[in-house]
């Protein structure tokens, strides 16, 4: 099968993917489906089913009465692994607008509902000034408004990725004032000076690279079924969930899910996740920290501008 697979052109991988999507999770497909998504012939569309049909024998059949084609009783997926997650995301990007209807290969999406999210702004040419920054390895003069002062104050940044923490995009630079790699909120950032060469190395940003593994539990004050359920909702295994990830992005892993927070101070229902391995993970980030402060100290770095 995956000799079949290599041999089709990616544009028919498409479509043929797009139609085994479609039997999975809504169970039936027309041709007037990939006519509209494709773009393309009815001809083309009915050659896509008939070739779908050789590769997945018996995943589809017509029923004359529906005028459909529909997943047949012992339907399995050969071409993809659908996730529950891929669904979701879909029907999430749907709601938010990152996917237009004609742009998601949901079909008969259910009727679903999200909390409002506030949606940040970014100016374009600020992103593409980054973004040039990032792949051309060059540093600039920014202005950046940080909530630990009153206004906004120069720097010196070379940005080599871009972070999202949930929430807000921000820019990983090396900061030539703190002589460190920080997180700037994009949103935050102005008066972009003239980009030029770095001699900052993104190999320097430890914290973004080495990793750190944070061991969650369900929270124990908790009454012994809402714990099981708990543990069930996020698939942890023997009452434990770890969950590895980089040192700078643990920082934001712990905010969304309170686990900063005093596990005694709230009530167990509103805070059902704790972190169980505290004291580790808060010595690996000193750890990655300092290794990465003398990282920088031995190359001192200079900025360009």
């Amino acid at each position: 099968m995956s000799e079949d697979r290599g041999r089709l052109r990616w544009n028919v991988q498409r479509r043929l993917i797009f139609i085994e999507l479609r039997l999975y999770w809504e169970g039936r497909i027309n041709r007037g489906d990939l006519v509209d998504y494709f773009d393309i012939s009815v001809p083309q569309a009915s050659q896509d089913l008939a070739r779908y049909e050789e590769i997945a024998p018996g995943n589809l059949h017509y029923d004359k009465t529906l005028k459909t084609y529909v997943a047949g009783p012992n339907f399995r997926p050969v071409l993809t692994e659908p996730t529950a997650d891929g669904y979701l995301a879909q029907l999430r990007a749907l709601g938010t607008g990152g996917l237009g209807p004609g742009e998601s290969w949901l079909g008969r999406a259910p009727d679903f509902a999200g909390a409002p999210r506030l949606r940040r702004h970014y100016e374009p040419e600020v992103l593409r000034r980054l973004l040039r920054c990032i792949q051309d390895r060059l540093e600039l003069k920014v202005r950046y408004l940080s909530f630990s002062a009153d206004e906004a104050s120069a720097r010196t940044i070379a940005p080599h990725a871009l972070g999202f923490d949930g929430q807000r995009w921000h820019v990983r630079a090396f900061c030539f004032r703190t002589m460190s790699f920080r997180d700037f909120v994009i949103g935050r950032l102005s008066h972009l000076g003239d980009a030029v060469p770095t001699s900052a190395q993104a190999a320097w940003d430890l914290e973004w690279t080495e990793k750190v593994e944070m061991r969650l539990i369900a929270n124990p004050r908790l009454q012994p079924a809402m714990r099981s359920a708990v543990e069930r909702d996020v698939g942890m295994r023997q009452g434990v969930l770890p969950v590895t990830t980089t040192v700078c992005s643990s920082y934001y892993l712990e905010s969304q899910l309170n686990l900063d927070l005093d596990p005694e101070l709230l009530p167990a229902k509103r805070l059902q996740l704790v972190l169980h391995n505290r004291d580790e993970v808060a010595a690996r980030r000193s750890e990655v920290k300092a290794a990465a402060e003398k990282v920088i100290r031995a190359a001192g770095p200079q900025p360009a501008t």
